[in-house]
């Protein structure tokens, strides 16, 4: 990276999107540029390993039968419980929701220069108030489908219902600050960011 400029020296960035919308694949990008990167799905995990914080949480409110031998968490079970019960799902939420942003504020009292942080359900949940900005990548339901049928196994209903439940990629592009579209290769995607990039002077 080149030298920040001075507005830019100390920058809380968001990266969200729909499903298989390619946030990860930008997330990944911009790690190998050099920039300070986290993922909220991957501090959920870290808080539901054995004895932290969410697992403890979690064991207290769903009872001991959704561990494994090893007393780590049956994910599969859980996914089970809150797929079926809207109740134990908000319950679920409930619980992750503020460790997570709990840690992203520690990260974020500790971070210099820019830093991006992937975000799935920042919309829905409102932390954009959390962040200096927001971007946001976007493909189109087409493509989406086909992502996650070829990437990930998934049937066109599955993808119909996860689809559906999240909030509208039109109601997304109006709260975001940045849009970044990605409906075609990798490469693309990298200019269009590269371009956000030298367009903002995060470099």
């Amino acid at each position: 990276m080149q030298k920040l400029s001075e507005e830019k020296k100390k920058t809380w960035i968001a990266l969200s999107g729909n499903i298989a919308s390619g946030k990860s694949s930008v997330l990944a990008y911009l790690k190998t540029k050099g920039y300070e990167c986290y993922d909220c799905d991957q501090i959920n995990a870290q808080l539901q390993q054995i004895h932290m914080e969410g697992y403890n949480q979690i064991v207290n409110w769903f009872g001991l039968d959704i561990l494994n031998q090893d007393l780590s968490l049956n994910k599969r079970k859980i996914a089970e419980l809150v797929f079926m019960d809207e109740g134990k799902r908000k319950q679920l939420e409930a619980i992750m929701h503020p460790l997570i942003l709990e840690k992203l504020m520690e990260i974020k009292k500790q971070s210099q220069g820019v830093v991006f942080v992937e975000v799935p359900l920042l919309f829905e949940l409102g932390w954009q108030k959390y962040f200096d900005e927001t971007w946001l990548i976007i493909s189109e339901s087409k493509t989406l489908l086909e992502r996650c049928m070829e990437k990930r196994n998934m049937s066109k209903k599955a993808f119909m219902m996860r689809y559906q439940a999240q909030m509208s990629v039109e109601e997304k592009i109006r709260l975001a600050d940045v849009v970044i579209e990605n409906n075609a290769d990798l490469m693309s995607l990298y200019k269009r960011v590269d371009d956000v990039l030298k367009r903002g002077c995060y470099e």
